[in-house]
């Protein structure tokens, strides 16, 4: 592809002009290319497919987990302290990738990631389990933008799109699969193994990053600097606010209406302790400037939190329906979680196919925009057919309704970050991915737990408006694989 056509990715869909002319010209770096290229892609979507496996992979195995350790209590931590973790930490790496090395940035978040894995494996008790997918939480945050990050160091803009895209192709597939692999290790072997997995895999990650991947990055070595002017550098007190407030209102969203009634003191304290971190970081943002952790000036970036609220709307839709498509066809459809892991292939498969399209498609064409808009259509139609499902829905129209959903959101799953990059100076191309990526983890948090809540008050009233003696409690007690048995035995019963 031309210059030309490159500028044309970085010009043509976000309304910005060249600069070509009062900035000096650059000498075009050397990427990597052939074998080196190839493994170090290759590692990177290993180390993306274990990250993701682990925000799904444990759900099918929670039950024996639970009946080992006596700690039915602990339940929502298992999956909670994993994504409380990847949330907070994610846009502090994005300070952290800015500042040093990516290359052994990325290798520390793994290692992190391969630690907790460790701890999950081996941990003797619920606590040190959980303990365990928090550090690996950590590592999950550093590891998925840190592999976005090296694309872009590895590759010209012109292929990035096309290089991200196979990483997102993989994420899409291990969110699907990850409950069918976790019941076949569960039920074949452990769920230990659900964990032990990840260290082979990480493994040969680390080996090929370590031996294979040679990045100039052209940063100035920061060995002169003092430890004080090093740590000041990494915004201490932006983490110290930005982290906390992150876990405060995930942890809201997660009891609220459900562990603790919205009206609890526990809840409304996490709310305002949300409100005031929020608002203190934004101050100490503005106040740094330059050197903060998210400078005002790619903050307040039209096409930059443009990208992050398509991201956030875009992967809380997906999120929701990966999490509660199965539950239709196990509570509705009244098939086992393997079946309906199956039944939900159409979505993955067409989800992946759209993200490498898109990707490939973009890199060819220099145009992001016409995908965005296919998204944004394909996925509202979709959504809106899959609300017409019930228990009675021939297979043609749910394996239809899901390609078509599926599809539309793999054409925009990748582009916010493609976008961002496209618009910002290449140092400022790491902040830029995790602000996108950040809201991407966040609105599957929070669409995937207000989603959860609003159908437990819509399935209590429903229930309730029945008035045929059943108890809803009981009903929503008994999980949702139970809940269809439970509700027709009640309302139907021998």
């Amino acid at each position: 592809m031309s210059d030309s056509k490159e500028r044309q990715l970085h010009e043509s869909d976000v309304g910005v002009e060249s600069s070509s002319e009062s900035d000096p010209i650059q000498p075009q770096p050397e990427y990597p290319s052939g074998l080196v290229l190839g493994v170090t892609i290759l590692a990177l979507c290993i180390s993306v497919f274990c990250v993701a496996l682990d925000m799904t992979i444990i759900s099918t195995a929670i039950p024996k987990i639970t009946d080992q350790f006596h700690a039915l209590n602990d339940v929502g931590w298992y999956g909670s302290a994993y994504l409380l973790t990847t949330c907070a930490f994610q846009l502090p790496f994005g300070k952290v990738y800015g500042i040093f090395s990516p290359k052994w940035t990325f290798l520390v978040a793994l290692a992190l990631f391969e630690v907790g894995s460790l701890i999950c494996a081996v941990a003797p008790s619920s606590v040190v389990l959980i303990v365990g997918r928090a550090i690996a939480g950590i590592g999950a945050a550093g590891v998925f933008s840190g592999a976005l990050v090296i694309i872009a160091y590895s590759s010209s803009m012109e292929k990035r799109p096309m290089y991200q895209s196979m990483l997102g192709g993989m994420f899409g597939i291990a969110s699907v699969v990850g409950p069918m692999i976790g019941g076949a290790f569960t039920d074949k072997a452990t769920w230990r193994w659900c964990f032990y997995i990840n260290l082979p895999l990480g493994g040969f990650t680390a080996i090929v990053i370590t031996f294979f991947l040679h990045l100039n990055t052209g940063k100035s070595s920061r060995k002169s600097q003092s430890f004080w002017s090093l740590l000041w550098s990494l915004d201490p007190i932006g983490f110290m606010l930005f982290v906390p407030s992150i876990i405060c209102v995930l942890l809201a969203l997660q009891w609220g209406g459900t562990t603790y009634p919205w009206s609890n003191g526990r809840i409304i304290a996490l709310f305002v302790v949300f409100g005031l971190a929020l608002i203190g970081f934004a101050v100490v943002q503005v106040w740094l400037g330059e050197n903060a952790t998210l400078p005002p000036r790619i903050a307040t970036h039209r096409t930059v939190w443009a990208a992050s609220l398509f991201s956030f709307c875009l992967s809380g839709a997906f999120f929701l329906l990966i999490y509660y498509i199965p539950i239709y066809f196990q509570a509705i459809k009244g098939i086992d979680a393997l079946h309906s892991g199956i039944d939900s292939i159409p979505l993955i498969l067409s989800n992946v196919v759209g993200i490498i399209l898109a990707g490939a498609l973009t890199t060819k064409l220099g145009h992001y925009m016409p995908f965005i808009y296919s998204c944004v259509l394909l996925t509202s139609i979709g959504s809106g057919l899959l609300t017409t499902l019930e228990p009675h829905t021939t297979s043609g129209k749910w394996i239809g309704y899901q390609i078509l959903f599926g599809f539309g959101c793999g054409c925009g799953f990748q582009l916010p970050q493609i976008a961002a990059q496209a618009v910002l100076p290449f140092e400022d191309v790491q902040t830029g991915i995790a602000i996108t990526l950040l809201f991407q983890n966040f609105g599957g948090a929070i669409f995937v737990s207000v989603g959860g809540t609003v159908l437990d008050e819509h399935l209590l009233q429903y229930i309730s408006d029945l008035d045929a003696g059943v108890d809803p409690e009981a009903i929503i007690q008994a999980g949702a694989t139970a809940c269809g048995v439970s509700f027709r035995v009640s309302i139907c019963p021998l």
